[in-house]
């Protein structure tokens, strides 16, 4: 994706759309790419986030295999926001039917959604996946567009996944070392050479003091690790992912992954740094056991 990322060197943002009371215009048009599965990709892909063999795919995969879709979306000339500074903050995954990863993907891609937030702007990019003309995936990502401006929601009480839910049995399922090169095995596989992941010079060049890690590829090691967990690991499905990214994970880091609230569909996971004092994401989780 390094041609879209030149792209986004040089769009031009009309800002006083963003600067306005009301939500800004978003663009109509639907991207859609027929998408087939490379097995030996897909490989690649479980080893590095440590999916376990399971007869189901990881259910992050299709939404990292369009990622190239989504930012043709956000890069559209219609498109108020910039595509560089754009702070990925929340993710929602449906898997609605099985996915066969050996049959093509018909994969739409567009804007969704825009509401005010108290630092600017949250924008959804929404992905949904067909397979012989059936929906079978659905994926929300969204976006935070920071801006300065009257129109911002105030900060209101704040809520978290697990407000209903005591931290007291909250327990470690995984202690995953991050490595200095994270970002970079990501980026091979994914396709998102986002400079803040390569390298210390690259991620200090858009304010970061170090590397961090591609905030899908913490969720996908999460969720893998849930599944691994698992006695039921190999047949066990995953049918929804609902995530909020808080503080992104430097690298080179140790982080474990805990999990609490568990019932027999679902699940919460939270990310944590090695001293479970910093959650850097957390998510809900909805499964099936077979």
């Amino acid at each position: 994706m390094f041609r879209e990322y030149t792209k986004a060197l040089f769009k031009r943002v009309d800002a006083r759309q963003l600067m306005q009371f009301k939500p800004p215009t978003l663009p109509q048009r639907i991207y859609t790419k027929t998408l087939n599965v490379d097995n030996v990709h897909y490989a690649s892909f479980c080893q590095e986030v440590d999916w376990p063999a399971n007869e189901h795919a990881h259910p992050l995969y299709l939404q990292m295999l369009s990622l190239p879709l989504q930012m043709q979306c956000l890069l559209d000339k219609q498109s108020p926001f910039p595509l560089l500074g754009l702070i990925h903050a929340a993710n929602k995954v449906f898997v609605l039917e099985h996915c066969n990863l050996s049959e093509p993907f018909e994969c739409r891609v567009r804007f969704h959604d825009v509401r005010p937030h108290s630092r600017g702007w949250e924008v959804d990019v929404m992905l949904e996946a067909l397979q012989s003309g059936n929906l079978v995936y659905r994926a929300i990502s969204s976006y935070l567009v920071k801006v300065k401006a009257v129109h911002v929601a105030p900060l209101g009480p704040k809520t978290d996944l697990n407000d209903e839910c005591s931290l007291e049995d909250r327990a470690p399922i995984a202690e995953i070392n991050a490595s200095a090169n994270t970002g970079r095995r990501y980026a091979k596989l994914s396709g998102d050479y986002n400079p803040i992941h390569l390298s210390a010079i690259s991620a200090k060049a858009f304010g970061f003091k170090q590397p961090i890690a591609h905030g899908m590829w913490t969720l996908s090691r999460a969720v893998s690790a849930f599944v691994s967990h698992q006695e039921d690991r190999q047949s066990i499905t995953v049918k929804e992912v609902n995530c909020r990214f808080k503080k992104p994970v430097f690298l080179p880091n140790d982080i474990h992954i805990q999990q609490h609230c568990k019932t027999a569909t679902s699940v919460l996971l939270d990310v944590t740094d090695s001293d479970d004092g910093l959650v850097h994401l957390s998510a809900s989780v909805t499964f099936n056991q077979e």
